[in-house]
């Protein structure tokens, strides 16, 4: 396998096929932070249920008291119907947000096969119809199996680590430090290999995508597939991974000052509205009412000044690294 040829490729595609940019920032917007990674968009929402609950929530209703109550203990002098509100509001929005991801990554992936195979660039437009299939449907899938099984695998481990010190507590108080060590010691060891374990998944992944949505197969197939064509040429597979490292890494050293510059430039922009703003409503208001305005105003600007660039940057690096793995799998699996 070429991996410079592929890697030269990917990046010329990423430059030149500009309806991928849509996709790219759409799979930037809804990664960012975790999320990329598996199918658990739900989550986020294990709020303080805290011991609050049980203590004055818990107790009200055995008492007599309405569910309502418990509610509202939880959640102090917050509007109940307002925190209701944003409750509905975050679940709308963590399933638009899983929707959009696994959109734009079959639509990047079978966009990107679409002009190796015939050499035509598709609209944005025909790219969301490509991207809206059952084959989005088979990555959520995929993604949510893998992320219950690396969850429950994480648990056991948890309690793998935690075992000697819960023995040592059962048996003697004198055991306890002793036990300690034993579970620091494995809990250290236990993170070191799910960081390795995490990152092959992360490969494979890749690889059980590809195969769902390029061969049309269903979930479990899928990722029978995917092993299969990774498990076939493994060395390339990893030399492919290792460089990608490696590209993010010299990504990131070359977008610290560019940070720099984009935090100087928003502060510039946003500052200057800002100060003028506060010195005019200094005129009207007294105390921190001129700050407090002056930063409603520049703020926002900052942060558009600042996010924008580093969003369309992390929209690129997203169809290059996409662009990267279907053209890993398609030589890959011609190769055999």
């Amino acid at each position: 396998m070429d991996h410079i040829r592929i890697l030269q490729r990917a990046f010329s595609i990423t430059l030149n096929y500009r309806a991928l940019w849509v996709f790219g920032l759409i799979l930037a917007l809804t990664t960012g932070g975790g999320g990329g990674g598996g199918g658990g968009g739900g989550g986020g929402g294990s709020s303080s249920l805290t011991p609050a609950v049980a203590g004055n929530g818990l107790a009200g209703t055995a008492a007599g008291g309405s569910w309502s109550a418990v509610l509202q203990a939880q959640v102090g002098d917050f509007p109940l119907p307002l925190f209701i509100l944003l409750m509905i509001f975050g679940l709308i929005m963590a399933v638009i947000f899983i929707i959009g991801r696994v959109v734009a990554e079959t639509a990047l992936i079978r966009m990107v096969d679409h002009h190796e195979d015939t050499g035509e660039r598709i609209g944005v437009g025909q790219g969301f119809r490509l991207g809206w299939s059952r084959a989005a449907w088979r990555i959520f899938l995929i993604d949510l199996l893998v992320g219950l099984a690396v969850v429950l695998g994480i648990t056991l481990l948890f309690l793998v680590a935690a075992a000697p010190s819960l023995i040592a507590m059962g048996i003697d108080e004198q055991a306890l430090p002793f036990g300690a060590v034993i579970s620091i010691s494995l809990g250290v060891l236990f993170i070191l290999a799910l960081i390795v374990i995490v990152a092959v998944i992360s490969v494979l992944l890749q690889f059980f995508h590809r195969a769902a949505v390029l061969e049309g197969t269903g979930v479990f197939e899928s990722m029978r597939r995917g092993w299969a064509v990774a498990r076939a040429r493994l060395s390339d597979v990893v030399i492919m991974a290792l460089a990608l490292i490696g590209l993010g890494l010299l990504f990131a050293i070359v977008i610290v000052p560019l940070v720099f510059v984009l935090m100087a430039a928003g502060l510039a922009a946003g500052g200057l509205p800002g100060l003028v703003v506060g010195l005019i409503s200094s005129l009207f208001l007294s105390g921190d009412g001129p700050w407090i305005v002056g930063l409603v105003v520049g703020l926002p600007i900052f942060l558009i000044v600042l996010a924008l660039p580093l969003l369309f940057v992390s929209g690129l690096v997203q169809v290059f690294t996409s662009g990267v793995w279907t053209l890993t799998y398609r030589e890959a699996r011609a190769l055999g």
